[in-house]
């Protein structure tokens, strides 16, 4: 039994002696080393590859309802090609709707499950079809930084009922102009204004005409720290605010003779004997060619007392359909933020169209200055309220600042009598309760 006990120790003691003989001729051959990880752990599986992900591609067709005419259409072109080089799956359907004729059909259509995705129109437009489900809810589509480089009170246009029902893509709205051979420097407040145009006035020359019809003054009513109407789309100017609104009003008499509802300093203007007077954007091209571009300036509204002067700003927006798919809902998203980029942005100011954002380069000698200074200007401008509801206040206050400087009615009672016909217009026109701005 010993003796085989021997054996068998012998028989394992000459396998390991060749075991660590084998041990030795590998060691001989260089390896990484790894650290003592202590007891032996389980073989583990390798990692599994991650899948690659997807990428997304843009694509769809776009179909644009506009009204732009033959002399604006190469910068749609342009701005549609350059978004192309982009988003090369995209196509375009571009189709001119007169403007008399667009919101109607673009409302028609759009129920019956064939209108466009996109409506480029005026701000009015845009109340009336969101409360007809007809556009879509902007808000929180575009980036914060795209949004802060827009017009502030052309982007208060687009806000409606708590949302951002379109976003503008170009700009109008009421400016003062100057004639350069008449006034030779801008004026920084209200006071230098009428010391400037009480100078320049000689003969047949006149140093300002300042409208006063409500359209065209109803600015300056916010410029002091008025309020035209509240969330309720209620008077909101009855107040010393207002007051101080028509006290301003009555002032522009020291600078040259006002006009009330009437054309003549427009017409006066453009034979070259005015300073000064306050128009929109949309009559620039006609005073440039009358007088010529080099004589006319658009100025930054002056101070005045602790505000300053204003003007109405009217935005040209761009609405996103309800209707329109998912595929081609993320194009058109991408389409509207090309389109307030500074690159799309110059090109509407190339064929004279005011860009709506900051940030654009603008290079023609001739028109470029002009549309400079205008957007300038309007960034200090007041937002017009786009809502139907607007049109009694027109109405109304237009009767009311004629019964103070025609007929010589006290400013106190003249905006209490605007204030009871607006309400009972209200009344009439919009019985249920409209929302909340």
């Amino acid at each position: 039994m010993q003796h085989r006990n021997r054996i068998i120790w012998l028989l394992t003691l000459l396998v390991f002696l060749a075991l660590n003989a084998c041990g030795r001729d590998q060691s001989e051959t260089p390896v990484a080393t790894q650290p003592s990880v202590g007891p032996t752990s389980a073989p583990t599986r390798p990692p599994t590859p991650l899948p690659t992900p997807t990428k997304m591609v843009i694509g769809g067709t776009i179909s644009i309802w506009h009204s732009w005419d033959e002399t604006s259409m190469p910068a749609l072109v342009q701005i549609i090609a350059e978004f192309q080089q982009q988003y090369p799956d995209v196509l375009f359907d571009v189709l001119y709707v007169p403007a008399q004729d667009l919101q109607a059909r673009f409302a028609e259509e759009t129920r019956n499950g064939s209108g466009p995705t996109l409506l480029i129109g005026p701000a009015e437009w845009g109340p009336p079809l969101y409360d007809d489900g007809l556009i879509e809810n902007l808000t929180g589509l575009m980036s914060a930084e795209r949004l802060a480089a827009l017009n502030l009170p052309a982007l208060g246009e687009g806000i409606y009922s708590g949302a951002t029902i379109g976003l503008p893509i170009s700009l109008q709205g009421v400016v003062l102009y100057r004639n350069k051979d008449i006034i030779t420097i801008n004026a920084s407040t209200y006071d230098e204004l009428v010391t400037l145009a009480e100078t320049s006035t000689q003969g047949e020359v006149i140093g300002a005409i300042l409208e006063r019809s409500f359209f065209y003054s109803g600015g300056h009513l916010e410029g002091v720290g008025g309020q035209l109407m509240d969330s309720n789309y209620l008077p909101a100017f009855n107040d010393e605010r207002g007051l101080a609104w028509i006290e301003m009003l009555s002032r522009f008499a020291e600078a040259g003779p006002p006009n009330d509802f009437s054309d003549e300093d427009l017409e006066r203007f453009k034979e070259g004997n005015v300073g000064w007077i306050i128009d929109g954007t949309w009559n620039m091209r006609n005073l440039a060619a009358a007088i010529g571009p080099e004589k006319l300036a658009i100025d930054p509204w002056p101070g005045y007392e602790d505000g300053r002067m204003s003007g109405y700003v009217l935005a040209e927006n761009v609405y996103l359909s309800q209707e329109a798919t998912t595929e081609t809902r993320q194009a058109a998203i991408r389409f509207i933020d090309y389109l307030l980029s500074p690159e799309a942005q110059t090109h509407l100011a190339e064929v004279e169209r005011i860009p709506a954002v900051s940030g654009v380069a603008i290079t023609d000698p001739i028109t470029g200055p002009l549309i400079a200074q205008a957007m300038a200007a309007l960034a200090g401008g007041a937002t017009y309220p786009p809502v139907p509801q607007t049109t009694y206040y027109d109405l109304n206050l237009d009767i009311a600042l004629r019964s103070i400087f025609v007929d010589g009615v006290e400013p106190a009672q003249a905006l209490q009598t605007a204030e009871d016909a607006i309400i009972a217009d209200l009344q009439l026109n919009f019985p249920t309760p409209t929302p909340t701005p």
